[in-house]
């Protein structure tokens, strides 16, 4: 059951998920910004801190699945409450920890909250608001996330610079927890007690839908597709982008975060023009396989051609319009799928997702590492330009692999669908 008019209320309840799904982005790509600090305050080099960044999908990609069911069962507020509360606890052990292993549980505790972010807000956009307003919300939401990524690039930069890692991580741990409040006094699950007593909870048979999805084969190809366009954002932009580009332009981290953040801006930007342009000419194809090329052409030129510091910013708007591609796969997903299995269908397609953060920061880690000349620098590992471009080569190959896909394995799927 869905609500028929807009409510102040309503709005309110959803600008505070949509803040919580802007936390998770800011925890999430923390560490893209204070690399060289962590490596040499944790004492780790490229491998450990890929390694150590990554524990935070290692509990968000597998708890997108139950997540959907979880909030059927218990409700959006309890859930969102506790998830921030998990996310902030979090922070807060990063910010304290001496030792890697607890770095490590920080991680997972982020990722573990931050997992019920995007799917909660949807289920109270699907409740609060008129249905026409759906796609719009949605697209907002995606805005808000990558506004909190903005802001982690180049805002937590400067504070690291001034205040320290640990006392910035410790701020945001704070914030989650006072978020964590707010939204347990202010957020309802449902906009009437009517509503709520009506709704009637079906029993779906979750295996028998997952079983069903897996044994098709455009499932796969999809997720591959949304994995390989996406994979570049979470190793580059949420990670190795700043040290790569401090290092080329001979910037502080400050300035390459802020640098950064354009990637997150063409992400912002492209999701909604992409989802139109595909609706609006009512194919998938062409928006999936220009997201290939704009890929491959953009960090081709940020990673190996010495293009000025101006133009890099345009190249990476671009190459996160690229990365934007992996919106378009939840249509093709969509187009595939009944609605009886549509909602495990997006939680399989958006695992595979967030699975490159996993898989990724590290293997661009261990390239790094293993290229090292045992050098160090202030007490860090030195990885010279070389090194990194050497070890970045994996991202291009990522677009490389996923045209092959869009070209020659998906099938439209627009019109099969209408």
């Amino acid at each position: 059951m869905q609500e028929t008019k807009i409510s102040i209320y309503g709005i309110a309840i959803f600008l505070l998920a949509a803040t919580f799904y802007l936390y998770e982005f800011a925890l999430q790509i923390s560490p893209s910004v204070m690399t060289h600090t962590l490596m040499r305050d944790l004492h780790v080099d490229a491998l450990g801190l890929g390694l150590l960044s990554s524990f935070y999908y290692y509990t968000y990609a597998p708890m997108q699945l139950p997540a959907g069911i979880l909030f059927d069962r218990f409700g959006p507020r309890l859930l969102l409450s506790l998830a921030i509360l998990l996310c902030a606890i979090g922070a807060l052990c990063f910010s304290y920890t001496q030792q890697l292993i607890f770095a490590e549980l920080g991680r997972m505790l982020m990722g573990a909250g931050s997992a019920f972010a995007f799917i909660g807000t949807l289920v109270l956009i699907t409740r609060w608001f008129p249905a026409q307003y759906f796609a719009f919300l949605v697209g907002l939401t995606q805005l808000m996330g990558s506004m909190g990524a903005i802001a982690s690039e180049a805002s937590l930069a400067k504070a690291i610079d001034i205040f320290g890692w640990r006392q910035s991580l410790w701020s945001l741990g704070i914030f989650g927890i006072i978020l964590a409040i707010v939204i347990w006094l202010m957020v309802r699950d449902w906009p009437s007690a009517q509503m709520q007593a009506t709704h009637t909870r079906v029993q779906r048979h979750v295996w028998q839908d997952l079983k069903e999805l897996l044994s098709k084969a455009h499932t796969w190809i999809t997720a591959a597709y949304a994995f390989l366009v996406w994979t570049p954002i979470t190793a580059f932009a949420a990670l190795w982008g700043v040290p790569f580009l401090s290092k080329l332009y001979n910037i502080s981290t400050a300035q390459a975060g802020a640098t950064v953040s354009m990637v997150w801006l063409g992400v912002a930007l492209g999701c909604p023009v992409l989802g139109w342009w595909s609706d609006k000419s009512r194919r998938r194809k062409p928006a999936l396989v220009v997201c290939t090329l704009l890929g491959i052409t953009s960090l081709a030129l940020i990673i190996y051609v010495p293009i000025p510091l101006s133009v890099c910013y345009l190249v990476l708007f671009c190459f996160g319009i690229a990365a934007a591609g992996q919106s378009v796969s939840f249509g093709v997903v969509k187009d595939n799928n009944s609605n009886r299995v549509a909602g495990t269908a997006v939680g399989f397609n958006n695992m595979a997702i967030v699975a490159g953060g996993a898989l990724f920061q590290p293997l661009i880690g261990w390239l790094l590492h293993k290229q090292w000349q045992g050098q160090f620098i202030h007490n860090v590992p030195y990885y010279s330009l070389t090194n990194f471009r050497h070890a970045l080569i994996v991202l291009p190959l990522c677009y490389l692999l996923a045209l092959i896909i869009a070209t020659g394995l998906l099938k439209e799927s627009y019109k099969s669908h209408k």
